[in-house]
């Protein structure tokens, strides 16, 4: 773990992209009804505790993956799923923005556009300093490409597709997505349905599916997905105890992710 003081425009970059992902990471963590209200969402039926959501949901993996980035870059040659992970997860971000202009009436609304012109430059800045990993497992009928082989990987590798699941239906059913963390769209702000294609889409999918792709089942890939669940599981728990989130679907939620996230991380580090 290692930081160093960029010297080049291409060291500039590859700080630059992680930072500004984690300052968003950290503005839904500190202030998620604030950031829900300038997104158009509310929660349903006044669930206060809908509002931890952007603590735990949009916040976890958003933190846990910049700081990745910021932290294990050196040497650089060893994690190139990390950025490819960033770039990833800004690219199908942009893709979502457009998504939701089209499909869901927010064409002409010019913080979408503000955001999805954001999301490009992200994408273009991150995919320029990114060293894309050899994909073994692209095909899995590929005879060099195993399948899991104990149950460390097993449990790695469906947590993986668990996420990447996940960011499927924030991409392409963001109603449901909404509906599982009790929040919805504001009446003057029905495009708000799409809000999910965005970050969280792009960063559930870039996670999941980097981890279900590389080749070496237990790498800093790995750590990512364990701290992502980590972080979303910690972000829960601070709002079970300031956004009156004290409810059994929080409880569980704090348990399971903050417990799948310990041991994966536990996998990945040796300690189980």
């Amino acid at each position: 773990m290692t930081f160093s003081i960029p010297n080049t425009a291409h060291e500039f970059l590859v700080l630059l992209v992680p930072f500004l992902t984690l300052a968003l990471g950290m503005g839904f963590f500190l202030a998620p009804k604030r950031i829900f209200r300038f997104m158009g969402l509310q929660p349903i039926d006044g669930r206060r505790e809908a509002i931890g959501e952007g603590r735990s949901s949009f916040a976890g993996a958003m933190i846990a993956l910049s700081l990745a980035c910021l932290m294990l870059q050196e040497p650089l040659a060893l994690q190139p799923g990390l950025n490819f992970m960033l770039a990833a997860a800004w690219t199908i971000s942009a893709i979502g923005r457009v998504l939701q202009m089209t499909l869901d009436g927010a064409w002409r609304r010019k913080r979408i556009q503000v955001r999805f012109i954001i999301a490009v430059g992200l994408a273009a800045m991150a995919v320029s300093v990114t060293n894309v990993p050899i994909f073994v497992c692209v095909d899995y009928f590929n005879t060099s490409c195993a399948l899991p082989g104990n149950t460390r990987e097993w449990f790695l590798s469906l947590l993986a597709l668990l996420m990447f699941g996940l960011g499927l239906i924030a991409l392409f059913i963001p109603g449901l997505a909404l509906r599982i963390m009790f929040l919805e769209p504001r009446k003057n702000t029905p495009f708000a349905r799409g809000e999910p294609r965005g970050t969280l889409a792009g960063l559930y999918m870039a996670i999941g599916g980097t981890y279900l792709l590389q080749p070496q089942p237990i790498d800093f890939t790995a750590l990512v997905l364990g701290a992502a669940w980590l972080f979303t599981g910690i972000g829960r728990l601070v709002s079970i105890i300031f956004d009156r989130g004290w409810t059994v679907y929080n409880v569980v939620a704090f348990v399971f992710e903050a417990g799948v996230g310990l041991i994966a991380i536990g996998f990945v580090l040796g300690w189980l």
